[in-house]
């Protein structure tokens, strides 16, 4: 009598299949709007960047409208995540500040497609951001953060007084993404290489010494 075989289930296999399929339109999909935004961005592209068919689009995600926003909130959350990551020691509120410059500098750097991605939600007048609970909670939580590693410096007497957080990250944002969404015209116009790693790696330190001379207490006019 032979002896019965023991058969693996599928629906594991499967699964793993899904997932893998669903990010790598995840994937493509980043590429594809941070390329040419949402107006731009072709399903056809993304289906052939992604391997798979326009049904798999919309079994995931629904819409194009509704894979466009799980990727500027997936956008968004690994930038919030990542800077969460950075492990602030309050101890060090200039460091703190200083890291943070330097991550933020170097994550646009490293991620045009969020730069792409934002230039297209800035088009679309905020359509995800601006209703987006996930991406507002996240920024409240950061906002949160700098509050509280400028409450240190003033309490250290390192910080001047009245430091808003807002303003604060807006700068450090303004630092490190002008010269990136302008790197093509500004090079052409003023005769210097913006994109060149030798000019990226000067500019940070100039954006670094920015910033300190920007919180410093010792600034303040006597």
């Amino acid at each position: 009598m032979r002896e019965a075989r023991a058969v693996a289930p599928e629906r594991p296999v499967r699964q793993r299949d899904a997932q893998a399929t669903k990010a790598r339109i995840f994937r493509a999909a980043t590429r594809e709007f941070g390329a040419h935004g949402y107006a731009g961005a072709r399903i056809e592209k993304i289906v052939s960047r992604a391997g798979c068919s326009i049904r798999m689009i919309y079994h995931h995600y629904g819409s194009k409208a509704a894979l466009y926003r799980a990727v500027v909130e997936g956008a968004y959350r690994d930038l919030r995540e990542q800077e969460a990551a950075l492990g602030f020691d309050l101890d060090d509120p200039m460091g703190c500040l200083e890291r943070l410059l330097r991550f933020t500098m170097r994550y646009f750097a490293e991620h045009p497609d969020f730069e792409g991605i934002i230039r297209s939600e800035n088009d679309l007048r905020g359509r995800v951001v601006g209703t987006s609970h996930a991406i507002e909670n996240s920024g409240a939580a950061l906002k949160a953060r700098l509050a509280q590693i400028i409450a240190a410096g003033e309490a250290k007497g390192l910080f001047r007084p009245g430091i808003d957080p807002l303003k604060l990250y807006v700068t450090i944002t303004a630092l490190s993404r002008f010269h990136l969404a302008n790197g093509h015209s500004l090079s052409a116009i003023l005769g210097a290489d913006l994109r060149a790693e030798t000019w990226r790696a000067d500019w940070t330190e100039w954006a670094a010494d920015l910033l300190r001379r920007q919180v410093s207490r010792s600034t303040v006019s006597p």
